[in-house]
């Protein structure tokens, strides 16, 4: 799709709050709705290559972040970046939208 963007699925698909499993440009991650908001991160962790989808969300205050649920390791949703260990290195981050009632995903740069 033009300029890196991908078609993840339909709006309406995505339920509040419940993460929903996509692959963007070869890489498995989750998008996932807050409100208005829509976020898109790696779906395995860093760590030890746990499914993040599967982990606590914490999507009030700041940071919104999930927690993965093999060892505890925390990833802002907003960034990818890891907010408490074990795990040292983020995941992916990727840049969301919807057009015309469709979310899109693409690789942030």
């Amino acid at each position: 799709m033009a300029d890196g963007w991908e078609r993840a699925m339909p709006l309406e698909e995505l339920e509040e709050a419940r993460p929903r499993r996509i692959v963007v440009g070869g890489t498995e991650a989750f998008v996932l709705r807050n409100g208005e908001a829509l976020y898109a991160i790696g779906l395995r962790c860093t760590h030890q290559g746990a499914p993040l989808d599967r982990g606590l969300l914490h999507l009030t205050g700041s940071p919104l972040t999930v927690t993965c649920p093999a060892h505890g390791s925390m990833f802002d949703l907003t960034d990818g970046k890891v907010r408490r260990g074990p795990a040292m290195h983020p995941v992916p981050a990727f840049d969301v939208r919807v057009v015309d009632g469709v979310v899109e995903v693409r690789p942030r740069t």
